[in-house]
């Protein structure tokens, strides 16, 4: 199973998303530290679920930092994350 998979399967049980990706941005990473040629090191995870309704910024990165522990600590360098909840999600598309 690769990475990105486990990252997303743990992030669906965890969270009950109703919107999901994880995308492996390794290749943007070429020349930065721990930059694995075969993918796994950076990604990019956007999320929206309900369990982040009025939870601050900082709570919602410390929860997806935790649900993924085990995967930053074999090897994922970075997470970059855009995590809401439905009405925040709702007010960026009306706005769009």
């Amino acid at each position: 199973m690769t990475i990105k998979t486990r990252i997303e399967l743990k992030l669906q049980e965890a969270f009950s998303p109703l919107f999901l990706e994880a995308e492996d941005e390794s290749h943007l990473h070429v020349t930065h530290g721990n930059y694995k040629p075969d993918g796994g090191s950076h990604f990019s995870v956007t999320l929206i679920s309900p369990t982040f309704s009025g939870m601050s910024r900082i709570e919602r990165h410390k929860r997806v930092y935790e649900c993924l522990d085990e995967e930053l600590k074999e090897g994922v360098h970075a997470l970059r994350l855009n995590i809401m909840s439905p009405e925040e999600a709702a007010a960026l598309n009306a706005l769009g």
